[in-house]
């Protein structure tokens, strides 16, 4: 089944780039280029993922994804796209519901393992069944579980904590935060286990 995906962001050359990098016909990407658009799109049909960028006119990414973490309709995982840099928000996003966050400019592979990992896609876009982290963090956003995520990889080990679907901590092989979520990314072998109903860590 084609996976739908709803970009959003201002620029046209970012949607040409994402057009490119996720070949795939099992993939169908609409392009929108305002928050607002993007809301009401959303609104309008069902996606599998959304894209979406932090600056944009008419509303911005922020105030787009505030709008529609209160909506009644199912949210799909959300990925932010964004050449902000700065890791308090990074983790603002991921605290308020985003399962994931790229800088710009990105690169090809680190788009193509999180966007097909979310969607239970291999590294050529064909569905399979091995899930890498991306693909948990999605369904635990989308799904509002509470708990604690256990990852390991066989040297390392960590947790990534949920809130009603909202990410709170994070921590890898003796990092925390988004150092220790891109760690945990690049680990080979991992394995997982969500035990739900866990209490969150104090910050």
């Amino acid at each position: 089944m084609t996976r739908k995906i709803l970009l959003a962001d201002d620029d046209q050359d970012i949607h040409l780039y994402i057009q490119s990098v996720l070949q795939s016909q099992w993939l169908s990407i609409k392009s929108v280029y305002t928050g607002k658009e993007a809301l009401d799109e959303f609104q309008a049909m069902s996606y599998d993922l959304i894209i979406t960028d932090l600056s944009m006119p008419e509303m911005n990414g922020l105030n787009f994804m505030k709008a529609l973490f209160q909506s009644k309709f199912t949210i799909p995982p959300v990925v932010v796209l964004s050449s902000v840099s700065d890791t308090n928000l990074i983790m603002k996003c991921l605290n308020v519901g985003v399962s994931d966050y790229i800088l710009k400019p990105a690169d090809p592979t680190r788009i193509r393992k999180t966007v097909y990992g979310i969607l239970h896609l291999d590294e050529s876009g064909k569905p399979i069944e091995h899930r890498p982290l991306s693909s948990y963090m999605g369904e635990i956003t989308m799904q509002k579980l509470t708990g604690k995520l256990l990852i390991e990889d066989g040297r390392n080990k960590g947790e990534l904590h949920y809130e009603e679907g909202k990410l709170r901590h994070v921590t890898f092989a003796g990092l925390t935060g988004v150092d220790a979520l891109e760690a945990a990314k690049s680990a080979k072998f991992l394995q997982t286990k969500f035990v739900q109903g866990e209490p969150i860590p104090p910050q």
